[in-house]
């Protein structure tokens, strides 16, 4: 089998030569243990946090049950499983789950809009953005794998959503697909272009981005406001401490949520019927940023990491 593994250390935002492809092998199955094959690997960027010389990093999967001493779990099986960033894994049986989507929906969603980052989407928008129509939102990297499935939530609520996006490419797939009311570009625009396209002031804000957007966004909100801090993807790659501007806090009486998806697991059963249904109503769309082969792992990852990435970022293994 192939696994990667951390060749060096990233210093800053993580590049391909970080890493390398290996080969290994596994061993027998033990009582209760499971084979698999991972068909779609997941790669977020909490692993960034976890990255350490010489080991694989981490990573959940859609998978394949190649062999099963576990009783619960019958080979041919497709399950999600932690597996790393391997083709191949031996894992405890009790720890893997099968794979449930609605009809038509490709099986891959289990790892973006109905996996974590779908999660993650709408506990921000049920308990802490709680968009309205006539209400205006701005979502921070409108088009990653969070980012898409909040802004449309917020839409399908009936708010006017503003995403906030780093490419020209991505500002037409906010539009044209995802149904953003408008975009702006990060950059020394930004805070000109935040004036035009919220001109009645910021009422709801997912944070996924960098400093320069928060500040940016802090300084434009509604009495009222309420913030979610999503993602510090800047600081994930060695960059100060984010900060927060108190003043702007107290200017607009705004509420701030700092947002942990494994703090909201109890909506989980809720999200996944939700979210699943407007899936197979083609109401919400998924958007993914798919790669080829394990040995793209480390590019696909580099990628995310730089804000390239145009989607769930998935590495089809086999």
């Amino acid at each position: 089998m192939s696994e990667v593994v951390v060749h060096r250390l990233p210093d800053g935002v993580p590049t391909p030569d970080d890493f390398d492809v290996v080969e290994s092998t596994t061993g027998a199955l033990a009582d209760g243990q499971v084979r698999i094959a991972v068909r779609t690997l997941s790669l977020d960027p909490y692993a960034r946090s976890a990255l350490r010389l010489g080991a694989v990093p981490p990573g959940s999967s859609v998978g394949e049950v190649l062999e099963s001493r576990c009783p619960e779990v019958e080979a041919g099986q497709r399950v999600l499983a932690e597996t790393g960033w391997r083709s191949e894994t031996v894992v405890d049986g009790a720890s893997v789950r099968p794979v449930a989507v609605p009809p038509g929906v490709p099986l891959s969603a289990a790892l973006g809009a109905l996996g974590l980052p779908g999660l993650t989407a709408y506990a921000a928008h049920v308990r802490h953005l709680r968009p309205r129509s006539g209400t205006t939102v701005v979502v921070g990297a409108a088009t990653g794998g969070v980012g898409a499935v909040a802004g449309q939530l917020a839409r399908i609520a009936g708010a006017r959503v503003v995403g906030v996006v780093g490419s020209d490419e991505k500002a037409r797939l906010a539009t044209e697909r995802l149904g953003y009311a408008d975009v702006v570009r990060r950059g020394p625009g930004l805070a000109a272009d935040l004036d035009r396209a919220c001109p009645e002031r910021i009422d709801a804000y997912l944070h996924l981005g960098d400093q320069a957007t928060l500040d940016a966004v802090m300084e434009r909100l509604a009495v009222g406001a309420r913030v979610s801090l999503g993602g510090l993807i800047d600081q994930a790659n060695g960059s100060a401490p984010t900060r927060l501007r108190a003043g702007a806090v107290m200017a607009a009486r705004a509420q701030v949520h700092g947002l942990v998806v494994h703090d909201h697991q109890d909506l989980a059963p809720e999200h996944a019927q939700r979210v699943g249904d407007l899936l197979a109503a083609g109401e919400l769309v998924t958007v993914e940023d798919r790669y080829p082969g394990l040995d793209l792992a480390p590019t696909a990852f580099a990628r995310l990491m730089s804000g390239r990435n145009t989607g769930k970022v998935l590495v089809d293994v086999s």
